[in-house]
């Protein structure tokens, strides 16, 4: 009985110790994953102490700085406050929130002025067009929206026609204002776009020949749409389109004799109010004329 009593007291002893180092070791790992050692490591970062409005100048107090998960950090921040306020300073190019970084992309360089030029993509091109109240949209276009261009044009030589020029345009300012947190509707003379070489080069031809128009899209929407030449005979579904012909400016006075072919085989010219009826692009005249 002594021997079993010491076998199974060392037992015990034993699968204490076990016990003690599995918890030690256990709860040593759970530490380390909350230790400050394993937190997430931080950058300084510049970042608004209160809101900014489109067009204002960083002012020290307008910003602060706090300590930002690397990680998660946006391209082109700043660490460093004198960055934004020392020399020619920074512009905000749109409204900034409280609490939001600041970056390269959302400053202007100087605060003398705002250019249209910092708001460009690489090889894109500015671009005015002359709008009012029906061809802006009602006024309803902002900075930021996209919109699609169209021309029509009523040349002496031909039907009235439409033609589309440019597809999701992205409005850089309506008029001389190029806030994209403007949320007024303004009707305004003058409509600045972001467009390509040739679509620059198109609309300014277009502007000299026709009356410009564009139709607001989806911020999100960038499909496109391959639209053939619109003309006055396209204005309507398919159907027969009945017209109904002016009358003769002779037709109340003495019409006289009717005129002859004279041996051409030429038809006789309608003489009379009547009826043009389009079939495709075939057309014949019906008189109405003892009907």
């Amino acid at each position: 009985m002594r021997r079993s009593s010491i076998i199974m007291l060392i037992a015990a002893v034993a699968l204490g110790l076990i016990a003690v180092l599995f918890a030690r070791t256990f709860l040593g790992n759970s530490g380390d994953a909350g230790s400050p050692t394993a937190a997430v490591r931080t950058v300084p970062t510049v970042v608004a102490a209160a809101d900014i409005k489109f067009g204002e100048k960083i002012k020290p107090e307008m910003v602060k700085v706090v300590d930002w998960p690397a990680n998660t950090l946006p391209q082109g921040s700043f660490q460093r406050l004198d960055e934004l306020t020392m020399g020619a300073g920074r512009t905000a190019m749109r409204p900034i929130v409280a609490n939001e970084i600041l970056t390269e992309s959302s400053l202007a360089t100087g605060a003398n002025r705002l250019s249209t030029a910092q708001l460009l993509g690489p090889q894109m091109r500015a671009v005015s067009v002359p709008v009012n109240e029906v061809s802006g949209v009602g006024g309803l276009v902002f900075p930021g929206d996209r919109v699609d261009v169209f021309v029509t044009r009523q040349p002496e030589e031909a039907m009235p026609y439409s033609e589309l020029l440019a597809q999701g345009a992205r409005v850089l300012a309506v008029g001389s204002d190029m806030n994209v947190g403007k949320d007024k509707p303004e009707v305004v003379k003058t409509a600045t776009l972001e467009v390509t070489p040739l679509q620059a080069q198109k609309i300014a031809l277009a502007i000299t020949v026709g009356q410009l128009n564009l139709a607001l899209r989806h911020f999100s929407d960038e499909s496109r749409t391959r639209l053939q030449t619109a003309q006055v005979m396209d204005l309507n579904d398919g159907t027969i389109t009945r017209l109904v012909r002016k009358p003769n400016a002779n037709a109340g006075a003495n019409p006289g004799p009717a005129p002859q072919s004279g041996g051409t085989g030429g038809k006789q010219a309608p003489v009379g109010p009547g009826v043009v009826v389009m079939r495709g692009t075939e057309s014949s005249f019906e008189s109405v004329i003892g009907k």
